[in-house]
């Protein structure tokens, strides 16, 4: 590949001059996004419930874990055995759709489509 000095800022790079890695937790995939707020979307308006209850529900539900396990596959130091502890933890569940629900961008993409029941 070779050292990348033209054109790029300084703050992008190492001390031997190639591009540094991405820093910080990883994005969650926009697959496992979509998914999660589409199943979100059918059970609060098959339901009639709001976003927030229908969480709930899918947080109980016995699939649960197999529709976040891909997300948690992509982090360091994740077994089967802390990835099961970590999803019935209340705490998580809250920050997760606090900070991965609400804030997505994928509502105002998602709000366009008309999804049949």
């Amino acid at each position: 590949m070779g050292k990348i000095t033209d054109g790029e800022k300084l703050s992008r790079l190492t001390t031997k001059g190639t591009l540094r890695k991405k820093r910080g937790q990883p994005r969650i995939d926009i697959g496992i996004e979509f998914v999660v707020y589409a199943k979100l979307l059918q059970i609060s308006k098959g339901r009639k419930i709001t976003m927030w209850k229908a969480w709930a529900q899918l947080v109980k539900h016995r699939n649960f874990p197999d529709l976040m396990f891909p997300h948690f596959k992509k982090k360091k130091n994740y077994s089967y055995k802390n990835f099961m502890e970590k999803i019935k933890d209340p705490d998580w569940q809250n920050d997760y759709y606090k900070n991965n629900v609400i804030k997505s961008q994928l509502i105002k993409r998602l709000e366009e489509i008309e999804f049949t029941y």
